[in-house]
Parts: structure tokens; sequence; C-alpha cells
């Protein structure tokens, strides 16, 4: 019984992996083959035929009817029948006053345009550059909010207390100074006083006697002003030591003593001013500075949140003026295609072959005017080769031309083109196969002459 199971087992999983590959290679994808397109105009059938003939007449290398792209009267034609013309040259003009007046407009509007951009521009890096003001002045205010919330630091309480401990000692110099004032001179001080006073009289009383005695005896006068010099300065000494001795007995005046008090007042100021400060810093933040510090940051935010919607908003601004400038720049485009389009131009170079209008007349869009031609070289159009005759015709074959206004002439040439669009004419399907024709300049050949093909199709 287990052995059955085990082989049932077996052909389910089997089975199944088997159902999965198969659903693994039907699901995959195929790829498709890409094959080389054949060149018809190089592949031949051979028909049995020798030789394939057609009818056809003698073209230019290159030919084409001109006419305009936009209606409107003739105001000047630049060429005449016969003329050769390069590729972009002139052939007429149209009137186009409407059209010059809308460039005029358009380059008016591209002009504003540009100033419109360059203005959105500069809005937008004055709003850019205030909001990197803003963003400074966050920070700014973020870092003084720090600054309040912050505890003081060892070297700020250091700093703080030697201040209070400076202003403390002023208070004791001041009232040191104050005391003395107060005190007046001491005993020693005017015993001093009166030793200096005996001894400036001891100085001068001999001075004295000597410009007396010179006097007396009437002695020259260079000698007495010497002398008298001396007195003098024995004098002024004297005067100041008895003045000092004066000073010393009458004690210090009212004036020196309201000063010495002033002195005592300021240095306890400063030392409550210093006291205060260290009070405060242990203290820390108040309440107040705390909610003007945050009402700060609050400002800086609003004041960035609003310069951020001014970048955005000048964004918005330069992005329309550069939609605005392509816009302008297309309409200038548009009005300069107006124009030019007035302008009938030579898609090729050649020569002016017929001109079927006059200055003053109206031409009128898909109406040919002007015939043009590459008379560098004549060829052959088939018209009437057949789609039973086509297929044994290939780009390369020889050909042998001969034209009804030449009939001893026999002109060799090659098969160059051959349509790839059928033509109906009268009712059957034809192809035209293009002969370039080989050494004919001698020949006088003109479009539209009648020619017969003799193709050779035994490749």
């Amino acid at each position: 019984m287990r052995r059955n199971i085990l082989i049932l087992v077996i052909a389910i999983v089997v089975i199944g992996g088997g159902y999965l590959a198969y659903r693994q290679f039907a699901a995959a994808p195929v790829e498709p083959e890409t094959e080389t397109p054949i060149d018809v105009n190089t592949v031949a059938v051979n028909t049995g035929l020798g030789t394939v003939s057609a009818e056809g007449q003698i073209v230019p290398l290159r030919h084409t009817q001109l006419s305009v792209l936009t209606a409107g009267p003739v105001v000047e034609i630049v060429v005449a029948e016969g003329d050769s013309v390069q590729v972009g040259d002139p052939i007429l003009r149209l009137d186009s006053s409407d059209q010059e007046t809308a460039l005029q407009q358009a380059i008016a509007g591209a002009i504003q345009a540009d100033a419109g951009l360059q203005t959105a521009q500069a809005g937008l890096q004055a709003a850019e550059a205030g909001l990197q003001a803003a963003e400074v002045g966050v920070k700014a205010a973020q870092a003084a909010m720090a600054v309040v919330t912050a505890p003081p630091t060892a070297e700020q309480v250091a700093v703080s207390e030697a201040s209070v401990a400076v202003a403390q000692a002023s208070i004791n110099a001041a009232l040191g100074n104050q005391s003395l004032t107060a005190e007046g001179a001491s005993d020693a001080q005017i015993l001093s006083a009166e030793a200096q006073v005996v001894a400036a009289q001891a100085a001068a009383k001999p001075v004295q006697d000597i410009y007396g005695i010179l006097q007396r005896f009437e002695a020259d006068e260079e000698t007495i002003a010497d002398v008298a010099v001396q007195l003098n300065a024995a004098n002024a000494n004297l005067q100041a030591a008895q003045a000092a001795l004066s000073e010393a007995e009458a004690g210090a005046t009212q004036a020196e003593r309201v000063a010495a008090g002033n002195a005592v007042a300021a240095a306890q100021a400063q030392r409550d001013a210093a006291q205060s400060q260290l009070d405060l810093l242990l203290a820390g933040a108040q309440a107040e500075q705390v909610n003007v510090s945050q009402i700060g940051v609050a400002q800086a935010e609003a004041a960035r949140a609003e310069a951020e919607l001014g970048v955005e908003q000048a964004r918005a601004a330069v992005a329309q003026a550069e939609a605005g400038k392509v816009q302008a720049e297309t309409a200038v485009s548009a009005a300069q295609e107006a124009v030019a389009q007035r302008t009938l131009t030579a898609p090729f170079a050649g020569t002016i072959a017929s001109l079927n209008i006059e200055v003053g007349e109206i031409a009128s869009p898909g109406v040919p005017i002007v015939s043009l031609a590459d008379f560098s070289k004549w060829v052959v159009e088939t018209t009437d080769l057949t789609e039973l005759d086509v297929v044994a015709v290939a780009v390369g074959f020889p050909v042998e031309v001969r034209v009804d206004a030449l009939p001893n002439d026999v002109l060799p040439g090659t098969v160059s083109d051959i349509d790839t669009v059928a033509t109906l004419s009268r009712g059957d399907v034809t192809y035209t196969v293009t002969v370039e024709l080989d050494n004919n300049d001698s020949l006088p050949l003109r479009w539209g002459m009648t020619a017969f093909v003799d193709v050779d199709v035994e490749q």
C-alpha cells in the first residue's frame, strides 16, 4: 500500500513539473524576426524578353513647378525667364506689410518678456537674500535664548565675585582717605612743617645780608642782579614752607571733606552693583527674560516662514516669466516665418524656365507660377511602361534612346531610377522609369521631346 502511494506521489510531481515547464515555454514571448527590406529597384525578373520598350519624353535633370504658400499681391519680381538662380535665391516677393508689422510687435513682446524675466530673476535673488537674513535672525534668536536659559559657568561666577571683592577694596580705601581728611594733620606733620619754616628762614638770612651789603657798597649791577635772583628763590621757599605750616595747623577744608565722602558713596554704589550682578547670575534667568527670548525666537521663525513663502512666489514668477519668454520667442519665430513665406525662393540651383505672373497680380497658394529646371543634364522619363514590363527592369540596366526629332541618332543611357508608386495611364498601371543619358551636350535636345526607350533586360 505504501509503495503504491509513493509511486502516485512521484507521478504527480513529474506531471506537475512537466506542466509548469510547458506553461513557462508557452508563455515565453517570441521575438519578432527583423528582415532587411529588399531594394526592388536593384532586383529584376527574367520574363524571357531581351528588350523592354517604352515611350517617354526628354526632361531636365531636375524640374519643378513653384507656387506661393500664402495668397497676396506680387510687389516685386526679382528674376526673369532664363535667369540662373542658386539655392535660396529670391524669385518674387508678395506684399508683407501686415506680416512685418506683426513681426515688429512680436519682437517688442519678446523684449518685454525678456525684461520681465530679468525683473523676476532679480526678485528671486532678493527673496533668497531675505531668506538668508531670516535664517540668520532665527539662529541669533536661538543663541540669545540659549544664553538666557543656560546656567552660569564657574568662570562667570568667579569673575563676578572678583568684581565684588574689588569694589569692597575700593570702599575700604575711600573710607581710609575720608578718615585722614576728617582727622587733619598729626603733631608730627605740624612739627615737620615748623622745621621746614625754620630751615627756610635760615637759608634766606645770609642771602638777605649779602644783598644789603652789596647795595650799601654800590656793587656792580650784574652781581647785585645775581644775588637778587638767589634772594627771590629763598623768599619763595620760605613762603611755601609757611603756607604748608598754616595748612597743617588749619586741617582739611570743607570741600576736601565733601570730596572724601563722595568717594566713599561712589565706591559703595559700585560694590552694590557688582553684588546685584552676582546675585542675578546665581539666581538664573527670570521668567520674564525667558518669555522675551521665546517671543524673539517665534518672531524670527515667523519671519523665516514668510521669507520662504516669498522665495516660492518669486520662483513661480520666474517660471511664469520664462514661459512668457518662450511664448514670445515662439511668436517671433512664427512672425519671421510668415514674413519669409512672402518671398518665393529657389529650392535648388537651376534656370527660370517660365514665369507666369506679373507685379500687381494676386498669387494664390498651390497655383504654379514659376517653372524651375536644372538643365545641366538631360534625362528621359517613360510614360507607358506597364506593371508587366517594369518587373524586368532594374537600376543600372543599359538603355538605347531614340528621339523623334533626331531619327538618325541613338543615345546611350542607363536606368537611374524606378518609381515605387504606380500611375494610371489610359486604364493601365504604369511606372515611371528615369533614364540618364550619356554625352548629349552636343545635341539640340528640348524639354518635352518624344523619346523611345529600349531597355536591355538580358542581365
